[in-house]
């Protein structure tokens, strides 16, 4: 990379930086204030946890930021690192060169677009993707159901024991079951009469 690209790269990251630096330094993005200055009550002791949920989730919400920022502190830092050692802008694990674009938006990325849709895509098949001892064993039950195997196999296997106790308690419908003795639409007998008849019965 051209020395006045590096300087340019080496300005967008110490603006960064700074940015940083600056909202950590911003009270500590509300972590310092105590809940009895948040909520303005001199003791929660009498509250239901229930009634400083809010302040909690603000909390909380605070504290992922405060970590994030740290994070994107330290990525800008080790960018930085690389400038001085010569190797920025190349990726880490292709060890090619990152597209300028790529750069411009994010200067303190490590990976090239490629290697980093490659990582997010296996990222998003380890979190859906079956348990790692499918890998192994052939689902539902690996070594006992043989009949798919590329070996011509005929032992009595764990699909054979399936289907031998597969068929006892077969019900073929479920006649046997009768009709609900539960009235439908009413509880009481005196509910069935109709208004038709109530009026009939006054006449």
């Amino acid at each position: 990379m051209e020395k006045k690209d590096l300087k340019h790269y080496e300005e967008l990251l110490n603006i960064e930086k700074q940015e940083r630096e600056d909202s950590l330094a911003d009270e500590g993005m509300g972590l310092g204030i105590s809940l009895r200055d948040m909520t303005g009550e001199l003791s929660s002791y009498d509250n239901h946890p229930g009634d400083l949920g809010n302040e909690t989730f603000e909390a909380e919400k605070n504290l992922s930021f405060r970590t994030r920022e740290k994070f994107l502190l330290s990525e800008v830092q080790t960018a930085l690192n690389k400038i001085a050692e010569g190797t920025f802008g190349l990726c880490e694990v292709c060890h090619r060169e990152i597209d300028k674009d790529r750069l411009d938006i994010r200067p303190y990325t490590r990976l090239c677009i490629h290697c980093e849709n490659n990582m997010e895509q296996k990222v998003d098949d380890e979190e859906k993707g079956r348990p790692i001892e499918e890998q192994v064993l052939f689902p539902p039950f690996g070594r006992s159901f043989t009949d798919n195997s590329t070996e011509d196999k005929v032992e009595y296997d764990g699909e054979d024991t399936w289907d031998s106790v597969n068929e006892y308690n077969v019900r073929m419908s479920d006649n046997q079951f009768g009709e609900d003795d539960e009235a439908v639409g009413y509880v009481e007998d005196v509910e069935q009469i109709s208004n038709e008849q109530y009026k009939r019965q006054l006449e």
